[in-house]
């Protein structure tokens, strides 16, 4: 792992389009998380703002977020069709290759696995020529897939190379899901993995949960799970995961301060998780990747 590794999202920085991603190349990152609704919201226009990310320089780690998809039937599913048609265009012209999907939380979704595998690879159908991936990732709130887990099952029942799973950070440690079942994984089909930490030493209800996800996360290292957060990064390591790193943090607060500010925060993060955190646990950084690259 090193620096490169690591994005920044866009919804965690004020301003405009072209501002949040002047202070995320200035904070160093080169490769950024774009939420579709910063695209569609620029001022000038959705081309203007595809334009602007391309002329950017940054990498586009995802588009985010396609929800409420699975499970659905009759109209409901040919809207929610036509959604994830333009999403996975926006995708492509954006120049990235990851659709982040986040499992449904609507009452109209058949939670039933034979419903989500049809939509799933319905979906996974869609995108493969435009050479995009699905990152699937579970919700706890999620009426369908409550976590990475269930997620996992899922992805592997479709049986879609350019399908597989979102971590996200938040939800495996507000849950309390166990860090070994990262082991029935394929780190192959993890096509993503958002890091972000919160202050509240536990979660009481699945609103409370709901409410912070939303509103109130963190960076790593600034909250109250410092250490599930660096033992979570080293698990994936050591089962082989060298995909990409997004800070996954909204928070009411820091849509108050000036991006750069925000973004600096984001850089302190990913140079504690990359040279504190896994240095502890590999002497130099990405051996392994390096190693593959020079065989292959």
């Amino acid at each position: 792992m090193n620096f490169d590794d690591f994005g920044i999202d866009t919804a965690s920085l004020a301003g405009s389009l072209e501002t949040r991603l002047d202070a995320a190349r200035a904070a160093g990152f080169s490769q950024v998380m774009i939420s579709a609704a910063d695209i569609v919201g620029h001022m000038s226009g959705t081309a203007a703002g595809i334009r602007a990310v391309r002329e950017s320089g940054l990498r586009v780690t995802g588009l985010e977020a396609l929800r409420d998809f699975e499970g659905l039937a009759g109209q409901m599913h040919a809207y929610k069709i036509d959604v994830a048609k333009a999403m996975l265009e926006m995708c492509s012209d954006l120049g990235g290759r990851v659709l982040l999907v986040e499992a449904s939380t609507s009452v109209h979704s058949d939670p039933s696995t034979d419903a989500i595998v049809r939509d799933l690879r319905k979906l996974a159908m869609l995108a493969i020529p435009m050479g995009i991936k699905i990152a699937f990732k579970g919700v706890s709130w999620s009426r369908t897939v409550k976590h990475f887990a269930a997620a996992g099952d899922l992805v592997f029942r479709t049986n879609c190379p350019n399908l597989g799973v979102a971590i996200d950070a938040f939800d495996v440690i507000a849950a309390g899901i166990p860090m070994d079942d990262l082991d029935a994984i394929d780190p192959q089909q993890m096509f993503l993995v958002q890091l972000s930490d919160f202050m509240s030493q536990e979660i009481h209800s699945p609103q409370e949960e709901a409410m912070i996800a939303k509103h109130f996360r963190v960076f790593p290292g600034e909250g109250a799970h410092s250490d599930a957060l660096a033992t979570l990064v080293k698990k994936l390591d050591a089962i082989g995961y060298y995909g990409d790193y997004s800070f996954d943090v909204y928070n009411d607060d820091y849509l108050q301060l000036p991006p750069s500010v925000v973004a600096d925060r984001a850089r302190r993060a990913a140079d504690w998780l990359g040279e504190t955190v896994l240095r502890r646990a590999l002497p130099v950084p990405n051996m392994e990747r390096l190693r593959q690259a020079a065989e292959g």
